[in-house]
């Protein structure tokens, strides 16, 4: 028996559909809370914000293509720096400071890539 998710209710978590199914059947939110070792107060509060319309998903991807490290490194090539000069401003090999910039050029191409 496969059970019933409300489209309404599948922003919600697990917890949070059983204890709204328990209380639309009718159980007391005193007895709810008593199932779900809860306090009454942390049922009424689930009960509320379960109510309320979903948030909109907020794009936690940085517009940036390229993070701090690979852009100080790509300004600093460009200036004329070797790769020990900046690995040794990083503590970090010139194998390492490398390897970023490779990187940080591929990730321009592929993104000049997706925008044609």
């Amino acid at each position: 028996m496969e059970p019933e998710v409300v489209t309404s209710d599948a922003h919600l978590r697990p917890i949070e559909r059983r204890i709204r199914r328990l209380v639309a059947a009718g159980v007391d939110p005193a007895e709810v809370a008593w199932r779900f070792r809860r306090s009454r107060r942390s049922v009424s509060q689930i009960l509320a914000l379960g109510s309320r319309p979903p948030r909109e998903a907020i794009s936690s991807t940085n517009p940036q293509v390229l993070r701090p490290l690979e852009r100080r490194i790509l300004a600093w090539r460009e200036a004329g720096a070797s790769y020990a000069e900046i690995g040794a401003r990083f503590r970090h090999s010139p194998q390492f400071v490398r390897r970023v910039e490779d990187l940080a050029r591929a990730k321009l191409v592929r993104t000049e890539e997706g925008d044609t």
